[in-house]
């Protein structure tokens, strides 16, 4: 059903529980599986951002390798979260996307959310992982 999912997470051990779930579903699909991880700043300078990157990756290079994803598949971009994660779907033609969602609620839950911006703007499915 699935060839190619997306998984976004945060540098967190929430992001590694979204991450093994979306790892689960590749294997059952037998799907190609993409990490990325967005970090919410544009007009930073070229340095910062560098810096910001060399702090994050590692993290999130680290989960993905100890569930057996190759680095080359993990992807660290700057941006709004919701517009990369979605731009990123469309490159790779993915047919799914993963991410986790905080259980807001009230106004929260309309406003500012990475999850609901990807599950109104991606071409393809969405999951969202309650953490």
């Amino acid at each position: 059903m699935y060839k190619t999912i997306i998984c976004a997470i945060e540098a967190s051990e929430e992001g590694l529980g979204v991450l093994s779930k979306a790892h689960e579903l590749s294997q059952i699909y037998n799907a190609k599986l993409f990490v990325t991880h967005i970090i919410p700043y544009t007009l930073l300078p070229k340095d910062y951002q560098k810096e910001l990157k060399e702090s994050a990756l590692p993290s999130i290079e680290s989960k993905a390798s100890s569930l057996g994803i190759s680095k080359k598949d993990v992807k660290v971009m700057f941006g709004k979260p919701y517009e990369q994660i979605c731009i990123f779907a469309e490159r790779k033609k993915a047919d799914l996307i993963i991410l986790g969602t905080h259980s807001k609620k009230g106004i929260h839950a309309l406003i500012g959310s990475t999850a609901n911006g990807v599950a109104n703007y991606a071409k393809c499915d969405v999951s969202l992982i309650k953490i």
